[in-house]
């Protein structure tokens, strides 16, 4: 017949009507291939062919003369064309793939040419004038059913997947030219093989210009500067990341200052040496970036730092599918740009500026910033458009409110920070289970919830009267041990155990933790053992008569400690004022008072110390301690934010140590991501159990749900993870040079991301019930 005479192989009903393929990050679905055979006879070889169609599930479609394979390929596309080149006289075939070509519609379509069988005896002919045709295979005449199925799934396996990643590397590529972004590619080599117009409107160089040339002719090197230079091209060498400042060079203009970023693309996973170069060039305002370009330490290439104006080194076998995407799968990724912040880094710009030359514009930014009442707090936004993460933080920083910070020097007798242990008799009278676990009180993986179970749920009474001594207490606040005892036996009592998290278990866990960071070093460079002790009395004390509930819950109900702290810090300020009043002035304070033999200067000291620490661990300041840690290692003008070989001390400034403390409490507060998985579950468990509780009090009593349902336990501590431990926790023990313990939050997080995504938790929590 003249027409199409029909279609065939419709593929099973059970054939999925798309098949998935992965092109780094991106996620393709490609649809069942179509194929359309053009023999102008049906003979053996294109019933083997429609038989093969069949067997494999491809749709199929037959035509015998080129206006029918047009208007075939017109109505409907085909992904691969057979076409039968046996007869001399069969000229359509040539025809027709040079009309497909001819389509920019159909340049992915792939076709194959059947040509005749080759004898025995005869040398194979060149596939080069099918090649020059427009061809891409060729199959000789074969009449096996299983070679032509064979050769269907290889062109769809092969060519037509092919096909598919090309038309989006082509989207790709559209993104780029439509970006007002700057984008340039290079080989290994630095030799530019794209740029995008936006590039050509920054660098005043054509595409055609920079083809085949080298990208660092773009880099000022006066202007930026040899050691910074070098230090971009070891990240290069090294197939790390780079971003920072340079001073770019333009055709026919002054040079211009930009904040360039530089991605390695590698061409296989586990390969360490890139195959090209993705670079983003943003122009900036060259007073800013003036200060900028002077400190050559802030582009210290081995850092990990994050996005705000820091350098982040990738992982050296980051594929083309993981160029921005980080090793832990739901890690952020966004800026935690704080006001004042970007206010130091103006201010600093204007040092090497004369008065005269000074940007009006730069001066309002300046004051519209300092008009902000949270200088240190990016807001939520700046870190998440998840609405569900957004919820989550919502819920853990509901009353944020800004605190001036407490700071002052403690001059108490400096000592070494550590004093023997005394055998004391009520360390000898101790059970001997009791006296194992403590000896292991010094291990990270220290098991707190065992000596929970074997004191009775008195482990703040024992692990605070040991970790105490051993920093000294005894002798620097010249009290006795009974004392000592008292007030522990006094402190503990004042925890609720009816909390399944905020009890006095969890307050040992942050101690133990603390006292492991005071053994660190670097601790002990930087502190003397009176800023130790006011840290493990903090720690013991920062949730003292917890009720289990939230700040937000307490404000909402219009509890009495709400209205008496005005909605602010309402627990942290309960807390803190909590502790020197059973301490100070209790009926019994005689035989409990820690503090009663410190001179009055010196006890101020340290009152203020403790409740500076205790007011930090309030969760709506997280990014504020977070940042002003931050931004003291900028201003010290070291290689790693403070952390690293190459790093200059932190100047040891009340100030300083103040926030070296509070810093250590807040992570030891949120320390249990980072413990060993067992105890972390544990600890996770727990506080899912006492937040369900407090939400089915919230529903009883139809108040405002002020947490997100934690219906998903490792979905919950994945993102708490993500939004505020994970950025914390390392950077605090990248400055202990505790890397171990971020070696653990790691494994941890892969631990709880495994289950939320692949397969369900398998420990379920009872909700609670409340009864009013």
């Amino acid at each position: 017949s003249s027409g199409i005479n029909a279609e065939y192989g419709e593929p099973p009903p059970k054939q999925p009507e798309k098949k998935e393929i992965n092109f780094g990050p991106v996620k393709l679905f490609q649809e069942i291939s179509r194929v359309l055979l053009v023999f102008p006879v049906e003979d053996g070889q294109s019933e083997a062919f429609l038989w093969a169609c069949r067997k494999g599930g491809f749709a199929c479609s037959i035509a015998n003369s080129l206006e029918v394979a047009m208007d075939t390929l017109d109505k409907r596309k085909h992904h691969i064309i057979v076409i039968d080149m046996r007869l001399a006289v069969f000229s359509i075939g040539e025809q027709i793939v040079r009309k497909i070509r001819s389509r920019p519609a159909l340049a992915n379509v792939v076709t194959l040419a059947v040509c005749p069988a080759i004898p025995r005896w005869c040398e194979e002919p060149s596939v080069r004038p099918y090649l020059d045709m427009g061809f891409n295979r060729r199959f000789l005449e074969n009449h096996d059913r299983g070679a032509c199925l064979n050769e269907i799934v290889m062109m769809d396996s092969g060519e037509v997947g092919t096909g598919l990643r090309l038309s989006v590397a082509n989207t790709l590529f559209r993104m780029l030219e439509e970006s007002r972004d700057s984008f340039d590619i290079t080989d290994a080599e630095g030799i530019c093989s794209y740029v995008n117009p936006a590039f050509e409107k920054l660098a005043g160089f054509k595409s055609s210009e920079m083809g085949g040339k080298s990208t660092d002719i773009l880099i000022d090197e006066d202007k930026t500067g040899q050691g910074l230079i070098e230090t971009i091209q070891r990240c290069k060498a090294e197939g790390k990341a780079w971003e920072g400042i340079i001073v770019n060079n333009r055709k026919g203009q002054d040079p211009i200052s930009v904040e360039m970023k530089i991605m390695p693309v590698f061409d296989a996973e586990g390969n360490n040496s890139p195959s090209h170069f993705v670079t983003c060039r943003l122009e900036l305002n060259p007073t800013l970036c003036r200060a900028c370009l002077n400190n050559k330490n802030q582009y210290n290439s081995t850092s990990r730092r994050m996005s705000n104006g820091r350098v982040r080194t990738e992982s050296s076998n980051t594929s083309i599918n993981s160029i921005n995407v980080n090793n832990t799968s739901r890690r952020l990724s966004k800026q935690v740009d704080a006001p004042i912040i970007k206010i130091q880094s103006m201010l600093r710009s204007l040092q090497d500026s004369s008065p005269q030359q000074l940007p009006a514009h730069l001066i309002e930014n300046v004051m519209a910033m300092l008009r902000s009442s949270e200088l240190y707090n990016p807001g939520s936004n700046n870190l998440t458009e998840d609405p569900e993460a957004l919820g989550f933080m919502d819920g853990l920083m509901e009353g944020r409110g800004t605190r001036a910070s407490v700071t002052g020097e403690t001059i108490l007798s400096h000592r070494e920070s550590t004093v023997a242990f005394n055998n004391t008799s009520m360390m000898q009278s101790l059970p001997t289970l009791i006296k194992e676990n403590l000896n292991k009180r010094k291990e990270w993986d220290y098991d707190i919830l065992e000596l929970e179970r074997l004191s009775s749920h008195r482990p703040l009474f024992y692990l605070g009267f040991d970790i105490l001594v051993e920093f000294g207490i005894l002798n620097l606040f010249k009290i006795e041990e009974t004392i000592l005892r008292n007030w522990l036996a006094l402190i503990e009592s004042h925890y609720r155990t009816s909390n399944t998290y905020h009890n006095s278990t969890h307050a040992a866990d942050v101690l133990q933790a603390s006292a492991y960071f005071c053994r660190s070093q670097c601790m002990e460079n930087f502190l003397d053992p009176t800023d130790f002790l006011a840290l493990l009395i903090a720690s013991i004390c920062h949730d003292i008569d917890h009720p289990g509930r939230t700040n937000a819950f307490l404000c909402n109900v219009g509890h009495e400690l709400a209205i008496m702290y005005n909605d602010s810090a309402v627990l942290e300020n309960h807390h803190s004022a909590t502790t020197f009043k059973v301490t100070c002035q209790s009926p019994e304070s005689k035989n409990v008072n820690i503090f009663q033999n410190l001179e009055p200067e010196n006890f101020k000291l340290i009152r203020k110390s403790v409740i500076s620490m205790i007011l930090a661990t309030d969760m709506t300041q997280h990014f504020e301690h977070y940042n002003k840690f931050l931004a003291v290692n900028l201003k010290c003008g070291s290689s790693e934010e403070g952390v690293g070989e190459d790093a200059l001390p932190v100047p040891a400034s009340p100030e300083n140590r103040s926030l070296i403390l509070r810093m250590a409490i807040k992570c030891a507060d949120i320390s249990n991501p980072s413990r060993n998985i067992s105890l972390a579950t544990a600890w996770a468990h727990r506080i899912v159990l006492e937040y369900r509780d407090q939400i089915a009090e919230e529903k009883s009593k139809k108040l405002p749900q002020s947490l997100p349902p934690f219906d998903d336990v490792p979905k919950s501590q994945v993102m708490f993870v993500n939004l505020f431990a994970m950025e914390l926790l390392s950077t605090y023990y990248e400055f202990l040079e505790f890397n171990h313990l971020t070696d653990q939050l790691n494994e941890t997080f892969v631990y709880w991301d495994s289950f939320s995504k692949t397969n369900p938790y398998p420990h379920a929590l009872t909700l609670p019930t409340y009864s009013s």
